[in-house]
């Protein structure tokens, strides 16, 4: 191994030890009344033969009372971890910070590994950015699902072509969590060769979404589809401390007509970059950025999901390389 290696295998091994530090007082941060807390609240509900999005039938459809609002799989772990015995929340809490933790730090190792291969200082900048950025930390330390929606996302993306199958399953293990994928999904089955292949691509990758969420549609039709729904339609809400006002003011607080300009930039983007055959690593970061730019829920945990996909485009770029 000569010098350079050295150092870089000793840099990378600092940086490691200083993420594991980093995390150390999310451990101690109370996450009651955050997003996992009842997310694990709808899981003790099902544990107990319950369909937590009959709860929706009572909703107006603007006001969130922390409504079931994604797809069962994460619903359904929680069940699952009650029904093994981790039936209090502090206890199930513990298990899943070890469980996002792994899934953390294996996506920042992930990311240094796929640049540090031609560019080795790139993996230490992309690792290092990863780990300690403020967007990264928050979502650690209120014990959100971002990390392991990347860390499958990441994964789909980067295997979509050698491996198919496992890519499109990944990325419907991601979209069975938290669906925001879905804004992609259009640029990736654009990647197929021909309709029968994206076809088959679009069944894959829609098998686990399917196969979790049929039974608790024809458990409560109207319940579960007013929880899918529900963000398409909410009032807009913010963890900013100052957020543009223009359109609510125009188009109102709720509803489809304050997304117009969302629905018309992500049209326009599915157009351009599918027509342009953009970057995959590009196209996803620029996806969640026009989320981040045009969504009028906007809160803090949303700022984590361009990061990955802009840390890995830069392994695209050729050294020396500069914009016409």
């Amino acid at each position: 191994m000569n010098r350079k290696k050295i150092v870089y295998s000793l840099l990378i091994t600092l940086i490691l030890l200083l993420a594991l530090y980093a995390r150390w007082p999310g451990f101690y941060m109370d996450t009651k009344y955050r997003d996992i807390f009842f997310t694990f609240q709808e899981g003790k509900r099902i544990a107990a033969g319950e369909n937590p999005y009959e709860r929706l039938l009572q909703s107006d459809m603007i006001h969130n009372q922390k409504y079931p609002t994604y797809l069962p799989p994460m619903y359904l772990f929680s069940a699952l971890m009650v029904k093994a015995g981790l039936g209090e929340f502090k206890d199930f809490l513990v298990f899943w910070r070890i469980l996002i933790l792994i899934f953390d730090i294996a996506l920042g190792i992930f990311i240094y590994a796929i640049n540090a291969r031609e560019k080795p200082l790139t993996g230490i900048f992309t690792a290092f950015v990863w780990f300690f950025s403020r967007w990264t930390l928050y979502p650690w330390e209120i014990a959100n699902t971002e990390s392991v929606v990347l860390f499958f996302m990441v994964l789909s993306l980067y295997y979509w072509k050698k491996r198919p199958i496992a890519a499109s399953l990944l990325f419907g293990a991601a979209l069975g969590i938290k669906h925001f994928g879905i804004l992609f999904l259009p640029i990736l089955l654009a990647q197929s060769r021909d309709i029968k292949e994206a076809a088959k691509r679009l069944g894959l990758i829609l098998a686990i979404p399917l196969a979790t969420s049929l039974p608790f549609f024809a458990w409560s039709p109207v319940g579960f589809s007013k929880g899918i729904f529900f963000n398409i339609v909410r009032e807009a809400g913010y963890h900013l401390l100052e957020d543009s006002k223009s359109l609510i003011i125009l188009f109102g607080g709720h509803g489809i007509l304050l997304r117009f300009f969302l629905f018309i930039a992500y049209i326009l983007f599915w157009m351009v970059a599918i027509r342009e055959k953009w970057n995959l690593w590009l196209a996803a970061g620029v996806s969640f950025l026009l989320f981040l730019s045009f969504n009028p829920v906007l809160f803090t945990q949303y700022f984590i999901w361009p990061l990955p996909f802009c840390l890995v485009y830069l392994r695209e770029l050729k050294t020396g390389e500069n914009p016409d």
